[in-house]
């Protein structure tokens, strides 16, 4: 919409929007032709949307997003287990979710005697929940964002070996964990993790020249990877 005052100045409406967080947003421009000059303005008009948000549990929110189709079946076992300290935890509506509920949520992750790397997993599962929250207006993603989260600790790693391999690789068991023993072997031997292990056919074998590759699609980071074997 353009209001002309006269033949030298004139306001244009650019855009009126409702943002998720329930502001009224108006973005303004300006022209003064004598000068060439052109100007823009916005402003947010209050919270005006935010009584309306329905009333709608976390707790089932984050049930319903970890069921989604697009969610991988690992990383649901990971959603279903945040939905269960959840539970725990005690349930809310997501528009009166505060701060110091989320923050409080952590220290009762951490009253749990998790490491330090599932605290940050399970949060990291929550507040997915929540930014897809935030993008069907549900939720003010500025509450997260204040969140003190726990800090990376640099964790002590472990490994296998060569001596330790060759004992398991020559350690007899049951015809049940043969399959088992084998996957573990080999992901040790070519360092790929058992998600990708256990997609492998026959057909992923590929002759590169002399020597023989793997040619697969990585589950964890969605990219096609090749991988020389001999």
């Amino acid at each position: 919409m353009n209001i002309k005052i006269d033949s030298n100045f004139q306001f244009s409406v650019v855009s009126i929007q409702y943002t998720a967080t329930g502001e009224l947003r108006i973005c303004l421009s300006y022209d003064d032709f004598s000068s060439g000059a052109h100007y823009q303005y916005s402003a947010s008009l209050g919270n005006s949307q935010a009584e309306e948000r329905p009333s709608v549990s976390l707790l089932q929110y984050a049930k319903s997003y970890a069921a989604s189709a697009n969610i991988k079946p690992n990383t649901k076992d990971s959603y279903r287990l945040m939905c269960n300290h959840l539970e725990a935890y005690g349930d809310i509506t997501i528009d009166k979710i505060t701060t110091a509920y989320l923050q409080d949520f952590i220290k009762y992750l951490q009253s749990q005697g998790m490491k330090p790397g599932s605290v940050r997993l399970y949060f990291q599962k929550l507040a997915c929940v929540l930014h897809d929250a935030y993008k069907n207006g549900l939720f003010d993603d500025r509450i997260l964002q204040r969140v003190k989260r726990p800090k990376r600790e640099q964790e002590k790693k472990s490994f296998l070996t060569e001596t330790e391999l060759k004992k398991l690789a020559h350690h007899h068991l049951s015809e049940e964990y043969n399959n088992i023993q084998s996957m573990f072997l080999f992901s040790c031997m070519t360092g790929l993790r058992y998600s990708d292990v256990q997609g492998l056919r026959w057909k992923d074998v590929k002759r590169n020249g002399k020597h023989l590759q793997l040619e697969f699609h990585q589950q964890k980071t969605d990219t096609y990877e090749r991988l020389p074997l001999a």
